[in-house]
């Protein structure tokens, strides 16, 4: 009976410590007001660098957004978040806006400060870029990587359309999530025509993949953690991390013209993840461009002049 006892004792202090494990690594996932120590933010991202790596041009390239006049719009979420929008005009008006969608644990300004000089100095075009639910001035508490994100920007179109104008030309452009959650946009049947085409940079084929692959790179198998966390995340944040952020599956009902972006040294999204969202896609046109020596993210940076003027191919042939 002791060691029965003994056994049960133990069990439970085991049961009790893998709980707390998965809560803890749950909400590094998951909860934006999770504070990731830097030691883990470079297990996650793969990175050797610290998180002030870049930081001249981050800085120079942030210090430039906010000497721009930017303008505030805002929309209430499906599930009653407050969700932030901002508008960057050209000095002539223009008819084309450029739709911003940031990746995990990004926001609005902190990403598009390296590309809305190019689309509204350079081109001429709105950028119009947000806040997704859980990040900078939008409420939520939970990242959606890229369900909730998907739902709130097909959202958020409905209320360009219904502000700027019925007839306006839309590009959509998304970075890491964000680019999940474009793609998925581009595969809903409700998806506006005045999307032309849709920039879709380093993104993921499911934020389920996601976790398995950066498991794998650990050594961690899969069983027990993921079927854990996805019981946990079902349960507090509403949404599945397989059917509600399948890029993969959007990609067979393509409905504008895509072009997948990634960096061949991405060691966050693995390149591979660009290469099956491409040959999923069926879209009438379609093209895909690898940056050599691009990191996650990074390809603006590493191959600014073919990444514009892949994009400027694009504009040409829909805008």
């Amino acid at each position: 009976m002791k060691k029965a006892g003994v056994l049960l004792a133990l069990g439970a202090v085991a049961g009790a410590a893998y709980y707390k494990f998965n809560d803890w690594f749950y909400n590094s996932l998951l909860d934006r007001d999770f504070e990731i120590p830097d030691v883990l933010g470079r297990m996650i991202t793969a990175s050797d660098e610290g998180p002030d790596a870049d930081k001249e041009r981050i800085s120079n390239d942030m210090q430039w957004l906010n000497s721009c006049k930017i303008e505030k719009h805002s929309i209430i979420s499906d599930r009653g978040c407050y969700l932030q929008g901002y508008l960057m005009k050209p000095e002539k008006e223009s008819d084309v806006y450029v739709f911003g969608a940031h990746g995990y644990r990004s926001d609005g300004k902190g990403e598009w400060c390296h590309y809305a000089k190019h689309y509204v100095e350079d081109l001429g075009y709105n950028m119009f870029f947000v806040d997704h639910q859980a990040a900078g001035d939008s409420e939520g508490r939970y990242f959606g990587f890229s369900s909730f994100e998907s739902e709130d920007c097909m959202k958020w179109l409905g209320y360009m359309l219904g502000t700027f104008g019925r007839d306006i030309k839309i590009i959509l452009h998304g970075i890491s999530m964000g680019s999940t959650t474009v793609l998925i946009m581009s595969g809903k049947n409700e998806l506006p025509e005045n999307v032309k085409f849709t920039v879709a940079d380093c993104g993921f084929t499911s934020a389920m993949d996601e976790f398995r692959y950066k498991l794998n790179s650990w050594h961690v198998p899969d069983f027990p953690i993921i079927p854990t966390i996805k019981a946990m995340q079902k349960k507090r944040a509403g949404y599945d991390f397989q059917t509600d952020t399948d890029a993969l599956g959007a990609m067979k009902n393509a409905r504008v013209p895509v072009l997948f972006i990634h960096g061949d040294k991405d060691k966050f999204v693995p390149t591979y993840m660009a290469a099956l969202l491409h040959d999923a896609c069926t879209a009438d046109y379609k093209d895909i461009l690898i940056v050599r020596g691009a990191d996650h993210a990074m390809s603006y940076k590493e191959g600014k002049e073919e990444y514009e003027a892949k994009v400027q191919e694009f504009i040409d042939r829909f805008i």
